[in-house]
């Protein structure tokens, strides 16, 4: 009988012991989402925040725009250059073929042809004067790009400098709010511990002792 009573009351103070973690493990969730929670007290700040707005969307409008551009300049490029091709293909075709019309008109020494001498003549001139002026386009687009591409540079490296001016005062501010953050952690932790500390000296044995024993274990 005794036995049988000895073995009950150890399972129960067994018992006892689970409801102890289990009531420490409710403690260090809810400890845990609290304490979690404590960076979202503090505003979170931005590098954005410490740099001149105005000017910061200033340059990386300018810096957009300039991409936009350097796309749309890419583009019209890739169509000039194709149009510049067939403009080199048309003239160097109706120059071979001039060339043999000319060779032919020589060997057979017929005045009658000058006219036609004259209008092949300018259709020639006229196909090299189209090839000057698919080439020009296809500079003035690389030119296009290049400025474009240089005006998004500047805006970047502009921003850039900008950031970095504002850097130092954005993790200075960062620091001092972390420090803030762990003063709140600091104000929680040392009352629990001061309690806990209190509780195993006063009330660990107590009638309450899991309650006792789980929020030590919390608390430590």
């Amino acid at each position: 009988m005794s036995k049988a009573l000895r073995l009950s009351e150890k399972w129960f103070r067994r018992g006892l012991w689970l409801v102890a973690f289990v009531f420490a493990s409710f403690l260090v969730g809810l400890g845990g989402t609290i304490v979690g929670d404590l960076p979202k007290v503090e505003q979170r700040q931005s590098l954005d925040d410490f740099m001149d707005a105005a000017q910061a969307k200033r340059l990386r409008d300018a810096a957009k725009t300039a991409q936009v551009q350097a796309r749309d300049a890419q583009q019209a490029l890739e169509q000039a250059q194709l149009k510049h091709q067939v403009a080199q293909s048309d003239h160097r075709a109706a120059r071979d073929t001039f060339g043999n019309w000319l060779a032919t008109r020589r060997a057979t020494e017929r005045p009658e042809q000058d006219p036609e001498l004259v209008r092949r003549t300018a259709e020639l001139d006229g196909l090299r004067q189209a090839e000057r002026d698919a080439l020009a386009a296809v500079e003035t687009q690389q030119q296009a790009m290049l400025d474009a591409r240089q005006a998004e540079g500047r805006a970047r490296e502009q921003l850039r400098q900008l950031e970095e001016g504002a850097r130092d005062a954005w993790q200075a501010a960062l620091r001092a709010q972390e420090l803030r953050v762990f003063g709140y952690r600091l104000a929680l932790t040392l009352p629990l511990l001061a309690v806990a500390g209190w509780l195993f000296a006063r009330q660990r044995k107590s009638t309450w002792w899991p309650f006792v024993w789980g929020f030590i274990i919390f608390a430590v």
